[in-house]
């Protein structure tokens, strides 16, 4: 178990050749750290006084610029992305802008004059972090620095036993949301471990990272749960002390599997921005352990309330998540109950997505909902007003939701963003005048078949027009990113819509000169050509648009044996 020091030591805490950040192969000392931060600290005293906002793609940049607006007794706001909608609201703050918010030249601390690190204080405001409130618009948390000091020490007390003193602390997530800046910055700070300045992008990268020392990972749901199963874990394996996932539910297989190719358990931290660590818990099964300090109990409709020292005064506070509570402290989630949505560990307000989609002035009524399935992912259904109707009609339904789509990313990160769009003439409603969210729901179920637009008939063949819209069942992880219509599709179609025109044999015999020449994509009109020879008891089929042939082939049928 490493060292323990505290946050309210600051740049103050540790060894000097104790080391710090890994930047690729380079080791960043604590010594070295001191002089970074009481540089980067008379650039802070060189702007407006009042909040400074921090975007910092780089973790040891966003350590360095952390403590020396803490010693300079500044709060820092952290948002959550730099999206251009994100980037005009931390403007509007007029705080002072530092981290790639700002231009190089006005934060360099690399030739900045050495400045005093004044003391710190455990009630300094330290941080602000960006969340979605249950009304749309995104609140900004405090947290005071002994907050943040106390919960990652506590954690160590559960943790640190495992974790050898040299091991790195690698890390999947940002730490612009709470959970990456406690586990990124303020858990190395506060255990005398290293951390890497780098976070993983890809799952390859934990395939070839450098270095022998121990490590512990730091990742997500939706990162964990794409691992390749083909990829060789045998050198994380090797060094792999501990594995944490935090920022949304880790499906029990993903939890599993991790478990079995590394040998570490999965430990999952259910909190949230506003109350910080709340629980854990080292297996899909097993109930929640309340983190050292926590008090939980039964709230209205069995929602969770807590007492934490974590939680800015000695209230309870209510969730909206609601739990099963056992004999022994420890309890069960069964779900939120709130319209706050996590699509790949983001919160989403699908309030916020409703209004903004009325705004784009195309839209009289709009409800989002979630959708469960392979994958979790938002539906948004839209009642169009005259404007946008006509926009639907002249430029298609793929071009609206496209610029729906990018309209919203002026605020709202992509992965959160609506995937599947319905356009009605109303919502659902029962006789009291409300909307049903099941109802809304049942408006996504996934059609199996294409709509037939048109049928010509021309002497012995038969063609109908397909429109191939996007929300097909078939076109799920088919492929992930770039959809394609599957060949069994085309070929099941072809039987489905050969058996309503023709008296065909109820037996499949085989398949003849089947081509698949050029993909079908999503949003797609397609002719389907039939044609059925009794004497040879066999079916013709050709996909095209226009001159182009997507797949061509022919079906033979025959009594059952």
């Amino acid at each position: 178990m490493a060292e323990c020091f505290s946050l309210l030591q600051g740049a103050l805490a540790g060894p000097n050749h104790l080391p710090l950040a890994m930047a690729g192969e380079q080791i960043i000392t604590r010594a070295q750290w001191r002089y970074d931060v009481a540089r980067a600290t008379s650039v802070i005293g060189a702007l407006p006084a009042g909040d400074v906002a921090l975007f910092e793609t780089d973790c040891y940049r966003c350590c360095v610029w952390l403590l020396a607006a803490w010693h300079a007794g500044r709060c820092v706001i952290l948002p959550g992305d730099n999206t251009p909608t994100t980037t005009e609201r931390v403007r509007a703050l007029s705080v002072a802008l530092i981290g790639e918010f700002a231009e190089p030249t006005v934060t360099d601390w690399q030739h900045a004059r050495t400045g005093t690190l004044a003391p710190l204080s455990g009630d300094l405001r330290a941080v602000e972090v960006f969340t979605s409130g249950s009304t749309g618009e995104p609140g900004r948390i405090p947290k005071k620095l002994a907050q943040l000091d106390d919960e990652m020490r506590a954690q160590e007390s559960v943790f640190g036993a495992d974790i050898p003193a040299n091991a790195c602390i690698v890390a999947t997530v940002s730490q612009q949301h709470v959970y990456g800046l406690l586990f990124r910055i303020v858990w190395p700070l506060v255990s005398g471990r290293a951390f890497a300045a780098k976070a993983l992008a890809f799952p390859e990268e934990l395939v070839h990272l450098s270095g022998q020392q121990p490590l512990v990972l730091v990742s997500s749901p939706a990162f964990l749960k794409r691992l390749p199963e083909q990829m060789n874990l045998s050198g994380l394996a090797h060094r792999c002390r501990a594995i944490f996932s935090s920022g949304g539910p880790l499906p029990a297989a993903a939890s599993l599997a991790m478990r079995e190719r590394t040998g570490v358990a999965v430990r999952e931290i259910f909190g949230s921005s506003e109350t910080g660590g709340i629980a854990w818990r080292d297996h899909p099964d097993a109930a929640w352990q309340p983190l050292p300090g926590v008090e939980i109990a039964a709230g209205e409709e069995d929602l969770l309330r807590l007492r934490s020292p974590y939680l800015p005064s000695a209230d309870w506070f209510q969730t909206a998540d609601r739990a099963e509570f056992l004999a022994d402290g420890r309890f069960r989630l069964l779900g939120r109950a709130d319209r706050i949505a996590k699509i790949e560990e983001k919160r989403i307000s699908l309030t916020a997505l409703e209004h903004a989609l009325q705004a784009t002035g195309l839209v009289t009524e709009v409800r989002v909902v979630v959708l469960d399935g392979a994958r979790v992912e938002l539906g948004a259904v839209l009642v169009l007003n005259g404007v946008g109707a006509d926009r639907l009609h002249n430029d298609g339904r793929m071009a609206l939701t496209r610029w729906l789509r990018d309209h919203l990313a002026q605020s709202f990160e992509r992965v959160g963003l609506p995937r599947r769009w319905r356009f009605v003439d109303a919502l659902p409603q029962t006789s009291m005048g409300k909307t049903p969210e099941q109802d809304v729901r049942m408006l996504f179920e996934r059609p199996r078949l294409p709509q037939i637009l048109a049928t010509q008939q021309h002497d012995d063949e038969t063609t109908l027009i397909l429109a191939i819209v996007a929300d097909l069942a078939h076109f799920d992880g088919h492929f992930p990113h770039a959809s394609v219509l599957p060949g069994v599709a085309q070929l099941h179609w072809a039987i489905h819509f050969g058996r309503t025109l023709f008296k065909m044999p109820p037996a499949f015999k085989g398949m003849d000169a089947v081509k698949f020449q050029n993909v079908i994509l999503p949003d797609a009109q397609v002719a389907l050509t039939l044609r059925y020879r009794t004497d040879k008891q066999q079916l013709s089929f050709s996909y095209s648009s226009g001159e182009r042939v997507h797949s061509s082939g022919r079906i033979v049928f025959g009594d059952e044996a």
